[in-house]
């Protein structure tokens, strides 16, 4: 989500442990499936906590936070912290290096240590961060068409009761045109698809040797080769036997819609996802959630959208030295 740096460059202490590589985004483009698949790999440590925005935080302002948002995000960290850490959180902001050490207190020392955080894409002040705090950390980017991230985001908050608006693109115009825009301030269906700026200040500081920018729509079609590809560029073992036949994140939306709204405004969804065993929560959002008959994008809307990506899209091929036409079809060159 956009942001904007108005506070002093947040300054790195000392910390017993440096972070090897980051997944820096991007919203909606499948990095919570690879947390998942990653976390499987002996050579590798991710925290338990997936999303830990430790490194963006000079831009994030925690009192402007969207009510539901603040929900998502609100935990004991000390307590956490302190009784070992048991169970996996999705998301939460952890501030105090100490305590973003401590987070990595169980990985051993031949282990790549990573951080997955997609608010280090569209947080300026983030790539820096980074680099202050490991100039040979590695980078992995995520991208996923504009258009049909822009969608999903949409879903997903009609199915998290984040909106209630029945136009998609009336939704993405109110949400851009809101004068107080950032990291879970608003939704920035539109600036989350920002690619090009977003990405080049980690390629001008890491250099293009030390970040890997992989597309969503490759990654679904060759998963196998795509985590080969990432163990190679994290020098671990690529022929780990990962397993792949894990439940994806995919687009659902409520059963029914009025009780689901009702659970997420008085804070009783929040507190079911926190007590329902992970074993169970695949059950338990099968009951609450239907993939069937899922709304689709109106065509109005998506030439909308490609009209709106044409130009970021043409310089982020640029960019990366690719013709992402090629992947991503609405975009492709006429002839």
């Amino acid at each position: 989500m956009e942001c904007h740096t108005d506070r002093q460059p947040y300054q790195v202490s000392d910390t017993p442990h440096k972070t090897d590589f980051f997944v820096v985004g991007v919203v909606k483009g499948g990095t919570t499936s690879l947390y998942t698949y990653l976390q499987q790999h002996p050579a590798i440590y991710l925290p338990p906590i997936k999303e830990i925005n430790h490194f963006s935080q000079a831009d994030i302002h925690e009192e402007e936070f969207l009510p539901a948002y603040a929900k998502d995000v609100a935990m004991d960290l000390p307590s956490y912290l302190d009784s070992g850490m048991k169970e996996m959180v999705h998301i939460a902001h952890v501030n105090d290096p100490e305590d973003y050490s401590r987070l990595y207190a169980p990985a051993r020392p031949d282990q790549e240590k990573g951080d997955i955080s997609n608010s280090y894409m569209v947080c300026p002040s983030a790539a820096q961060a980074i680099h202050r705090h490991n100039p040979e950390a590695r980078i992995i980017a995520v991208l996923r068409n504009p258009v049909r991230r822009a969608w999903s985001q949409y879903l997903m908050n009609l199915r998290e009761a984040k909106t209630h608006s029945n136009s998609f693109r009336e939704e993405l115009i109110q949400d851009d045109g809101l004068e107080k825009k950032g990291w879970g301030v608003n939704h920035q269906y539109l600036h989350l698809g920002n690619y090009h700026d977003q990405l080049k200040p980690y390629i001008d500081l890491f250099g293009k040797e030390q970040c890997l920018v992989l597309l969503f729509e490759e990654y679904t079609d060759d998963l196998e080769g795509t985590l080969q590809t990432i163990c190679r560029f994290l020098g671990v073992d690529e022929n780990f036997p990962f397993q792949t036949d894990l439940q994806r994140n995919s687009a659902s939306l409520p059963r029914h819609a009025g009780l689901n709204r009702w659970l997420v405004n008085t804070g009783i969804m929040h507190g079911v996802k926190r007590m329902v065993p992970r074993g169970l929560r695949a059950k338990v959002a099968d009951l609450m959630y239907t993939t069937k008959d899922l709304p689709q994008m109106g065509e109005d809307d998506k030439a909308w959208l490609v009209d709106h990506y044409r130009e970021e899209v043409e310089r982020l091929s640029r960019l990366l030295g690719r013709d992402l036409g090629g992947v991503w079809n609405e975009f492709a060159r006429s002839t």
